[in-house]
């Protein structure tokens, strides 16, 4: 069983874990609106990809690379393949005034990366009547839909060109690193965000926000006229996470790290919940 976190674990935006813990969330909430939605919607799971180099190949949260030398040959990752450099033996620099000369060390090379180039997916969620029109569009964001790039430009145009449409917009954000998309209005703060956009009532849209420290709300998926389905997220984070969270060390801070006051008060949950030993 996951950590009772009172809403989202911060340990999980990790971006060693949130590739699994995006991807088991989006299904998870796929399967919880398969079976509460009226027979007269379908949820369709949609993946969009393109194309990224240079620096925004360098991308938070993005599977690790793999080459392949030769059909025949197994993949290998690179970071699990030793490289054997020869390093030149070291020199003896002369000197001028007839003393011992210098010992002049060996050049090292130094780790670098480069712009490998990379196919991005993205998936999200599409509610569809019966006649194949798409009701509702469900995006959960990823880093590369929020870090400055390609990734997040396709994403903005994405966005816009849904709130051009008749479709409605729920856009899902539990992630605290990187600005959060464009919306207009009040600047409130807030670790985590729910946008909803009802097509009816743009350019108005209903934000929520929360803190880490506080549960997930409840909300009200928008669907045809005045229907609408009450969605609980906090159950489909806990089976995103469920066993992930047994690879978090939760020694250590969270990663983004939290505010001081927030800090202090992960300190004292974790001891209440047995996964810090407390301060004597």
């Amino acid at each position: 069983m996951p950590i009772p976190f009172p809403g989202m674990n911060p340990y999980l935006e990790h971006p060693d874990l949130w590739p699994t813990v995006h991807r088991k969330f989006i299904k998870a909430i796929a399967n919880r609106l398969t079976h509460q939605l009226a027979p007269i919607y379908q949820v369709r799971l949609c993946e969009r990809h393109y194309h990224v180099s240079g620096e925004d190949s360098l991308v938070v949260g993005s599977p690790g690379f793999s080459w392949r030398v030769d059909s025949n040959i197994q993949r290998r990752d690179i970071e699990s393949t030793d490289i054997a450099i020869s390093l030149p033996s070291a020199s003896l620099a002369p000197t001028p005034n007839g003393e011992a000369p210098a010992q002049i060390p060996p050049k090292r090379p130094i780790s670098v990366l480069v712009p490998v180039p990379q196919k991005i997916y993205e998936t999200y969620l599409e509610i569809v009547n019966a006649a194949g029109e798409v009701i509702t569009v469900i995006e959960a964001l990823s880093p590369k839909k929020k870090r400055p790039g390609r990734g997040r430009g396709l994403y903005e145009r994405q966005r816009e060109t849904i709130f051009g449409s008749p479709s409605h917009f729920v856009e899902i954000d539990l992630l605290r690193g990187w600005e959060p998309p464009s919306i207009y209005g009040p600047d409130e703060s807030g670790d985590y965000r729910i946008l909803i956009s009802r097509s009816e009532q743009r350019p108005r849209a209903e934000l929520y926000t929360w803190n880490v420290t506080e549960p997930i709300p409840a909300i009200s998926l928008p669907l045809s006229g005045d229907d609408e389905l009450p969605l609980s997220l906090k159950p489909m984070v806990d089976e995103a996470c469920d066993r992930t969270d047994l690879l978090v060390n939760y020694q250590q801070s969270p990663l983004p790290p939290l505010r001081f006051e927030e800090s202090l008060w992960l300190e004292d949950f974790l001891q209440q919940v047995g996964m810090r030993p407390h301060v004597s």
